[in-house]
């Protein structure tokens, strides 16, 4: 047995080198570490990248959801449509402004909101659509938008994890009346920690700089106009972010190959791989895979060294601190979530640890099937 084969393999692994180390120095060196031109450079070149007029960086993917929401006016009394399948910041910040999250299932296709779904929620009451990207697999934009413009909603995408996903040619990011970024240290590119808001609205992008930045005017300083938050990204994560962006083609391009392999694999080992919509292509923050025993499976890639998630475990409606908004059950939502299995995925994951994480799972797979005859 080879010494790489002994190595654990970790499920994620940030793309950082020397560009991130130099830009961070001569940031220090710089004596400007608040939000300040590093800041807004990150904002221009992701705002190319989104496909957006403007970019408004903040603290973390999850300050980015609530700055949409207090943006589009969403509050106590309104309701906002959410997948049930998707990380609790999704539906946490929709609690957290005081209106209520209401569940609709997913698509099988790319585990994204199911629109027909969405449409049989919608009430007097719903004042937005707020729809994810799972992984980076897009979500069905067309039947969405329409779902929005008949009933004059706004389009909220939570892409967390939608960078390098497009949609009829065009970045998903570009999609909705506001979508939201996550730079957190697992994704694709990174901040450590961060978010950003893209939107085409201009007075739009002013007030969600405003409640990022405790509501000041930013005419007269100390001069507050609404109530907001410190959520300002500092010049170190923007320094990082500016040198992850100069990476993602060739990290994106790297994430297409490693799914390319995970789905031929996949696919021998007789496992369904949702293959999103024909107008999508997917940007691979996850390569996800629906395993039978997924929970059993997950323990001994683990007891092999071999690091996995499943993202997600539990439909959010099921989460201890949202069962309060529980209505009926999502069927696709749930299957998912009790099979959804996701195996590494990172810059530098070589072609002889995949063909291992390949081979344990066949092993993990054949055992269990030997103990349930």
């Amino acid at each position: 047995m080879t010494s790489e084969r002994l190595q654990p393999i970790p499920w994620a692994r940030p793309a950082i080198d020397d560009a991130e180390l130099n830009a961070v120095i001569a940031c220090m060196k710089s004596g400007w570490l608040s939000c300040g031109p590093r800041v807004a450079r990150f904002e221009r070149e992701m705002s190319v990248r989104a496909g957006r007029k403007f970019a408004v960086a903040v603290s973390s993917g999850t300050a980015a959801i609530d700055v949409a929401l207090r943006a589009a006016g969403i509050g106590p009394g309104d309701e906002v449509i959410v997948p049930a399948f998707s990380y609790i910041a999704t539906a946490s910040a929709v609690a957290i402004v005081g209106a209520t999250p209401v569940f609709c299932d997913i698509d099988q296709r790319n585990l994204g909101m199911d629109p027909a779904s969405a449409a049989a929620r919608v009430t007097s009451r719903t004042r937005a659509i707020l729809c994810t990207d799972h992984g980076g697999n897009p979500c069905d934009f067309t039947a969405l938008l329409a779902l929005a413009d008949r009933h004059n909603l706004p389009l909220i995408l939570d892409g967390a994890q939608s960078i390098g996903a497009t949609f009829n040619g065009k970045p998903a990011l570009s999609y909705g009346l506001i979508s939201t970024i996550s730079f957190h240290a697992a994704k694709t590119i990174t901040t450590v920690e961060g978010g950003m808001l893209f939107t085409d609205d201009e007075a739009l992008a002013r007030r969600m700089r405003i409640i990022r930045s405790q509501g000041e005017d930013p005419q007269r300083k100390y001069h507050h106009i609404e109530l907001g938050h410190n959520f300002r990204m500092t010049e170190l994560q923007a320094a990082i972010g500016v040198a992850q962006l100069g990476k993602l083609d060739a990290l994106l391009a790297d994430r297409r190959r490693l799914a390319a392999q995970y789905r031929a694999e996949f696919a021998d080992l007789g496992l369904q791989t949702p293959p999103g919509v024909p107008e999508g292509q997917n940007g691979y923050f996850l390569f996800s895979a629906l395993i039978p025993r997924r929970d059993q499976v997950l323990q001994r890639l683990k007891e092999r060294g071999i690091e996995t998630r499943a993202c997600y475990p539990v439909p959010l409606y099921e989460q201890p601190i949202l069962q309060q908004y529980k209505t009926e059950p999502c069927r696709v939502a749930e299957e998912a979530s009790a099979a959804i299995l996701n195996p590494p995925m990172f810059f530098g994951l070589t072609s002889a640890q995949q063909r291992r994480i390949v081979a344990e799972l066949r092993g993990a797979l054949r055992e269990l099937a030997r103990w349930a005859a």
